[in-house]
This record gives structure tokens, C-alpha cells and sequence, in this order.
């Protein structure tokens, strides 16, 4: 998975780096393939904004969080991200009804 990570207005420090890496990584436990992820950290007046785009098969994926902190605004919007995930996934293996065809009398 290709794990794209940008500030706007905010500078990325290693350190947050890392905690977004680890956050991300577990996104692969919930589905797979997840083709690529970007995340955005947006710092505003008195508040952070985390976006995650993820990619998956024929789909995108987003979740957002905001925060006065920055890392709780990460964990929340991954935590947001890993419910979609879990829901795609149940929703792809969950067999389809049967058709019934109506017998012509």
C-alpha cells in the first residue's frame, strides 16, 4: 500500500509522521488490497483536520476528524476509516439472496 502524507499549513514532523504510518497500516487487516491511501493534515484557527482518502477495488473511501489536538484528530478519523473498511468487507462476502423465477403455470 502507497501511504501519501501532506500538510496544509502545517508542517509534518517525523514523530506524526510515524503515528500516521501506524494508524494506516492497520487498514490492511480489515480489507485487502488497499491500493494506496493520502492523508491531509489541515491546521486551522484553533483546530487540526485530518483527511484520509484510501483507495480500494473500484471504490474510494473518506473519513475525516477534527480536533484541538493532533492526535486524537488521527486516531479518530482512522477509527472512522476502519468502520468503512469493515463494512465494505462484510458487505463483499455476504452471499447474495437467491433468485427465484416465477414458474409459468
Amino acid at each position: 500500500m502507497q501511504i501519501v502524507i501532506s500538510g496544509h499549513h502545517h508542517h509534518v514532523s517525523d514523530a506524526t509522521h510515524t503515528h500516521i504510518r501506524a494508524a494506516v497500516s492497520r487498514f490492511e487487516r480489515f480489507y485487502n488490497p488497499v491500493l494506496d491511501c493520502h492523508v491531509t493534515v489541515t491546521k486551522e484557527e484553533r483546530a487540526f483536520r485530518v483527511d484520509i482518502v484510501v483507495n480500494v477495488h473500484k471504490q474510494t473511501l473518506k473519513a475525516s476528524d477534527e480536533g484541538i489536538k493532533l492526535y486524537p484528530a488521527i486516531d479518530g478519523a482512522a477509527k472512522k476509516m476502519v468502520r468503512q473498511l469493515k463494512k465494505l468487507h462484510d458487505r463483499r462476502r455476504k452471499p447474495r439472496p437467491p433468485v427465484f423465477s416465477k414458474a409459468l403455470d
